[in-house]
C-alpha cells in the first residue's frame, strides 16, 4: 500500500523495466541512488545527480561505480506531480558504457516524443493519474512506488533510510540558506568538517534520527514530535517528517 504523502513531496514511480533493473543493483549502489531518487521526491538533487545531455532539463543521470563495474540511473523530474525513474542499467567496460548509454538515450527520446507516439500523447498516459498499467506498451509502462523508494529498493529500514534523508536534506537547506561555510557549520553542529561534508553529500551511515535532529536545534531549528493514532485504514504505524 502507498504511503500518505507530506506536504511537497512527490510521489516516484518507475517505467518499463527500470525497477527490475534497479533491484540486481548492489545494496551499496541502491543505498547512493536511493538516497538521490528520495531528495528528488523532497524536491532536491542530490550532489552525484547530472543532468543527461541531449534531454533537455529535468531529466538527471546518476552514476556509482562498485567492483570494477559502473552503474546507472536516469530520472526525470519535468513532471511537477511525480519523479520517474526511466531507466537503471550496469556498463562493465567503458566501449559498453558509451554504446549501451546512446542506446538508452535513443529510448528515452522516443519515450518523450518520439516513435512511441505523438509527446501529447505519452504525455497524457503518465499523466493520466497513474491509472493503468498493464495495457500499455513495455516502454511507457507505469510501476507504482511505495512513496518510499527505500521500501521499493527492498530494505527493511526503509522508514528509517527516509526519515534520516528528510532530516539530511532539512539541515542542508538550512546551511544553504543561513550561507554557512563547512567551517562555520562544523563549528555549529559540533562536529569536524569531513563529517559536514559527508552530510552535504548525505552519506548518513554514520548519524543516527536523533542526532540530526539535535543538528536542526544546534541551527536554530524548532523540531516538534506529534504522535496520534494511525488511521484505521492503514496496517500500521508510520514516522514521517515534514518541514514548515
Amino acid at each position: 500500500m502507498a504511503r500518505t504523502l507530506s506536504p511537497g513531496e512527490r510521489p516516484l514511480d518507475w517505467v518499463g523495466s527500470a525497477k527490475k533493473d534497479f533491484l540486481v543493483f548492489p545494496a551499496p549502489v541502491k543505498d547512493e541512488m536511493g538516497n538521490a531518487l528520495g531528495l528528488a521526491q523532497f524536491g532536491g538533487t542530490h550532489p552525484s545527480a547530472k543532468p543527461w545531455k541531449g534531454q533537455g532539463p529535468g531529466v538527471f543521470e546518476l552514476v556509482e561505480s562498485h567492483d570494477g563495474n559502473a552503474y546507472r540511473a536516469v530520472y526525470t523530474v519535468r513532471f511537477k506531480e511525480v519523479v520517474y525513474v526511466l531507466h537503471a542499467f550496469q556498463k562493465k567496460s567503458p566501449t559498453g558504457v558509451k554504446t549501451a548509454a546512446s542506446g538508452r538515450r535513443r529510448s528515452t527520446s522516443s519515450w518523450w516524443s518520439g516513435d512511441c507516439g505523438s509527446r501529447n500523447r505519452i504525455t497524457r498516459i503518465v499523466m493520466a493519474k497513474r491509472k493503468t498499467e498493464a495495457a500499455k506498451p513495455a516502454d511507457t509502462t507505469i510501476i507504482r512506488g511505495s512513496g518510499n523508494v527505500f521500501a521499493d529498493l527492498g530494505f527493511a529500514d526503509a522508514e528509517e533510510r527516509q526519515t534520516k534523508l528528510r532530516l539530511a536534506y532539512a539541515i542542508n537547506s538550512v546551511v544553504e540558506r543561513q550561507r554557512l561555510t563547512q567551517a562555520a557549520a562544523a563549528g555549529k553542529l559540533g562536529i569536524n568538517q569531513p563529517k559536514v561534508s559527508a552530510l552535504a553529500n548525505y552519506k548518513l551511515d554514520g548519524f543516527s534520527v536523533e542526532r540530526l535532529m539535535t543538528f536542526l536545534t544546534a541551527l536554530d531549528q524548532d523540531v516538534e514530535i506529534v504522535i496520534r493514532e494511525k488511521p484505521r485504514s492503514r496496517a500500521g504505524g508510520r514516522i514521517s517528517v515534514v518541514a514548515a
